[in-house]
Order: C-alpha cells, then structure tokens, then sequence
C-alpha cells in the first residue's frame, strides 16, 4: 500500500521545484511528520474513519499547522478527502526522500550507548559531510546495551565501532 503514496509525494515534489520552494517544504515537511510522529492522539484521530468528518479533519490540519504551505496543506486534504488519511504520513515520507536525493541530503543513523553531546553530533556530521561530499543529516539515537562506541549507517554503509562487537569478536576469537 506504501506505493500509493508515492503519487502524491511525487505531485508534491514537482510542485515544490517548480514553484522554488523545496528547501522551505522540505523543513515544513519534517515538522509535520514529527507531530505525527511525537503526538499520536492526533495521528489516531486523523486516520481514524469514525472519530470526525472529513471536513472537522481538514479543519484540524490547519488549526494544528497554522500558516502550513498551501501545497502541503492541499496534498494532505486531498488525501483526506479520498479516504488516504492514514497514508498522509507515508507520503510525506516519501516526499522527503524523493527531497534528499535531488537535493544531495544522505541520512546517517547514529547510534551510541548514551546519548552524545550537539559537538559530538556535529563533528560526526562534519567527518561524514566531508567522507560522502553530500549535506548529512544525523538521526541519533540511544542504545546502552553497545556498551561503549558508535553504530553508523549512512549511504549504505556501516561502521561499528562498538564495545558489543568487539567483545563479540573477542568471544569469537577465544572460542
């Protein structure tokens, strides 16, 4: 069903290049799918066929996000209205994607025991912006049971540098 959304996502993309704007909906974009994604009482409500009407729908997407971009605001209501509601927040994941391979943007997931400093975010940025040559966007992430180091995934690669594995390697080892 997630192919479905790529249709609007792609309509939304070609909007936002042809009119200019896809860096200013790219961000828009991104603080639409953490509301969807931090509250969910309001995702539940938004997918949820028995809760409101389409119209009570379409209102709260603008009481929610006011001043929204007015193509970002439209794919959503239209989706509404077509019955899509619950696949809003897949097209617009789908849109942010399509965004970052036009526009150069490789996502790594970093991964640590405890969570790290906005330096040490930003030099692992810095280190992966100048190994890739693309703009790095970090999505860190919280995991004590690595015990000590870091896990990256970025543009299909890994790098693990962690405790976890080396122990596992060791075990291996002496095994």
């Amino acid at each position: 069903m997630a192919d479905m959304t790529k249709p609007y996502a792609a309509a939304l993309f070609d909007l936002a290049v042809e009119k200019g704007n896809l860096d200013a909906l790219y961000q828009e974009t991104l603080i639409v799918i953490d509301v969807f994604q931090k509250v969910r009482a309001f995702t539940e409500l938004l997918k949820s066929p028995f809760t409101l009407p389409p119209a009570e729908k379409e209102a709260l997407i603008y009481k929610t996000f006011p001043g929204i971009n007015k193509d970002l605001a439209g794919l959503m209501v239209i989706m509404l209205k077509k019955g899509r509601e619950t696949y809003i927040e897949a097209a617009l994941k789908s849109f942010i994607e399509l965004a970052r391979e036009h526009t150069g943007i490789v996502t790594a997931r970093v991964i640590s025991a405890v969570a790290l400093t906005e330096e040490q975010l930003a030099a692992i940025t810095s280190k992966l912006s100048g190994d890739t040559g693309k703009r790095v966007e970090i999505e860190a992430s919280v995991d004590p049971s690595l015990i000590g180091g870091l896990l990256i995934e970025a543009g299909g690669k890994l790098i693990d540098s962690t405790i976890k594995k080396q122990l596992r390697l060791l075990a291996k080892r002496l095994a």
